[in-house]
Parts: C-alpha cells; structure tokens; sequence
C-alpha cells in the first residue's frame, strides 16, 4: 500500500516561470497539476496537494512560519511524510524555525527547491522534488532539507552557493541519507521524538542583529526599546576590536538596558570559542552568550522563536544554549 504524503508548495525557483519578454522569474500556479508535471511521483506515494500562499521565499517571515505548522499539524496523522517546496534563499530559516515548532514531529518534514525551474531544460527541480518525496516515505521524524542527493537537518544548514546545484552544506552535523543507485539512510544520525508531538507557535520579532566588518564603528546599530535581543556576528572563533571603536561600552550599555546579547561568527564551520582570546573572555565575562556551532539561520530563528516563548530573560538563555531540536551539539 503506498504512503500519503502531503505536498505544500509556498513558491520560489522550483514553482516559477521565466517571462519570455523580460527574462524574469515570476511565480506560477502549476503546481495544482503537479501530477501532470510530474507523474512519476504517483508511483511513489500518493499525494495531496496544498498551496497556502505563493511568494518569492524574501517575503516569507515567522507568519507564513506558523501557517505551515498550523497546516502540518492538522493533517500530521493521516499521512505517512510532509513535503515542503520553497525558495532557496531562505530555505534554511524556514527549515530551523519549523524544528522548533513541531516538537517531537512524527513524521519527516522535507524541504526542498531548486535552483532552475522545473520547466527549464537542466533543471534540478525534477530530482529534488521525486528524491524528497520517496524520502518523505522512510522513518525520518524530523525537519530537514533535500538538496542534491544530500538529506541534511534542516536546522543544521545554510545555503552556500547561488550558482551551483549543490547549493546547500550542513557544516557541523553529518548527513542524514545520501542517494544515489541506492538511497542510503544513516540512522545513528537521526533523531527520534522524546515525547508527545507538540507545536509551538509564538515568535517574536524584537531581535537585531550586527554584522562586524573591519573599521565598523557601530554608531549607525541603536537597538530601540522594542529590541530585547541583539545577536552579534563576531569574526572567527567569536572576537571583536577591543581598541578600535566604542563596541564593548556599547554592549555594556545593552546589557544595562536588560538587553540579552548573544555571540555568533561570520564563519560557517566550527563551535566558536570565545574564550581563546581576550576580546572573547571579555564578552563572556560581561554576560554575552554563546551561539556554540549552531548555524546563523539556527542561531537567528531560535532567538525568535524563544523570546516569543518567554517575558523573562532567564529561561531564554538558558533554552538557547541547549538543544531543542538537535540545533547545537551540548558540551558535556
């Protein structure tokens, strides 16, 4: 007997049409003859078919977010697997904040896209949409993203490349399956829910974030007094110029404001040690957290996430440096 799995498209490269006269890729409604497009996928599973909104994956935010879990959840026990199409360029933020709401999720969730159209010639919408769903069928209870050939945490991954099909890397974590003749499964890399399926919907947008670059002054980043959380993306293993600029009084400041300040590294790979140099034992000393090896999509949505959770400081900081939804790899 073949497995249901539902389908919802939300848009992006792998549901678009390029405008013949300009060129442009604009967003098409095909996928409700998804089957005619393509019909292999019947011989797969049998498939239901939603369409909740239809957008380029830059307009998406936490409230497309809550209307997918909202849509998952009510159909999550009639059927076997959950696929996701959408746009790549925040595929991975869509991927992390899902983990955290489908709490010990069932089933697996998949999302995928593509880099070129599904009606393009090369395309590889084809192989992601065909490999997502047959893997959509297999005991995989989690969030994750098919990209080609490669299954990977959804929360562990950031998109790499704008221009090649492997366009997405999870850089701390190992696979979850890789196909190829044979699909290959690795189950020690896969989690299994601890407890009752449970979905989280609150999110909260007071969050800002600072990137670093060499001569950043900071005098532009004024955090309003709706912002209850800054994340900053430090260089390397987690430093910033202590000599250069007035960026430690300024998150001292934050800090007096009962701003929460967390600690992010513009490098992909890696836990961020902070304490290995002198600007990063400063910033621990004054109360600043750790992103530990979580992804800057991980990182960034997580923070969302919980301050939409709690009023109070304490309990979103200490649920962010633990594990929600094998985001972070803990320290013993």
């Amino acid at each position: 007997m073949k497995k249901k799995i539902l389908l919802i498209h939300t848009g992006g490269t792998i549901g678009m049409t390029r405008d013949l006269s300009s060129g442009v890729l604009r967003p098409d409604h095909f996928y409700a003859s998804l089957l005619k497009v393509i019909p292999e996928l019947s011989a797969i599973a049998d498939i239901e078919v939603e369409i909740p909104f239809v957008f380029d994956s830059a307009e998406l935010d936490f409230q497309h977010w809550q209307r997918l879990a909202a849509i998952i959840a009510a159909r999550i026990d009639a059927v076997n697997g959950v696929v996701v199409t959408h746009g790549t360029d925040t595929l991975a933020y869509t991927a992390s904040a899902l983990s955290y709401m489908l709490r010990n999720v069932p089933v697996p969730v998949i999302l995928t896209g593509a880099q070129k159209p599904l009606d393009e010639l090369r395309s590889d919408a084809r192989n992601n949409l065909i490999n997502a769903v047959e893997l959509a069928c297999a005991d995989i209870p989690e969030v994750c993203i098919f990209f080609d050939y490669q299954l990977m945490r959804g929360n562990r991954t950031s998109k790499n490349h704008i221009n090649f099909f492997d366009a997405f890397h999870s850089p701390n974590y190992p696979l979850l399956a890789e196909v190829g003749i044979n699909i290959e499964i690795y189950r020690t890399h896969i989690l299994h829910p601890g407890g009752p399926f449970r979905v989280f919907n609150e999110f909260s947008p007071a969050l800002a974030v600072l990137k670093l670059f060499p001569g950043c002054r900071c005098d532009y980043f004024q955090p309003g007094d709706d912002i209850r959380a800054v994340l900053i993306v430090a260089y390397g293993a987690g430093t910033i110029p202590l000599r250069t600029g007035d960026l430690p009084a300024r998150i001292e400041k934050w800090l007096r404001q009962d701003k929460l300040v967390f600690l992010d590294s513009e490098a992909h790979g890696g836990r961020i040690e902070p304490q290995l140099y002198e600007s990063g034992s400063r910033l621990l000393e004054m109360g600043v957290i750790s992103s530990g090896d979580m992804t800057f999509e991980a990182a960034a949505t997580k923070l969302m996430f919980l301050l939409g959770q709690y009023d109070q400081p304490e309990p979103i900081k200490a649920s962010f440096q633990k594990s929600l939804a094998g985001e972070l790899t803990e320290l013993s």
